[in-house]
């Protein structure tokens, strides 16, 4: 089953990630922003979801995807950067480094 043809949910914890890494926006208009976005084309990797260029952490249930958490938007391979974080016992900052 492709992702586009799933329902999905945004756990709160995601949508207070996104808004803060991202950007502000409502409940309802980020819903319809990823249903727009969940087109054949984006790119997933083991539990990691990428639309327009912004990274969630999902999983699949039945026929729901749930994106628990927002990593925002990063022109890096996140899953590559946490799997050499985790091996080295290291972190990465993916808040705004400069308080804007």
């Amino acid at each position: 089953m492709r992702l586009d043809e799933l329902q999905f949910s945004v756990e709160e914890h995601a949508y207070k990630r996104y808004c803060q890494r991202v950007e502000p926006v409502t409940r309802e208009a980020l819903l319809s922003l990823i249903g727009d976005q969940l087109q054949p084309g984006h790119y997933r990797q083991k539990g990691y979801l990428q639309l327009d260029g912004v990274w969630w952490r999902y999983s699949i249930t039945n026929t729901v995807i749930t994106l628990h958490t927002c990593y925002g938007r990063h022109h890096i391979d996140l899953p590559a950067a946490i799997r050499w974080a985790k091996q080295h016992r290291d972190r990465i900052v993916l808040g705004d480094l400069y308080g804007d």
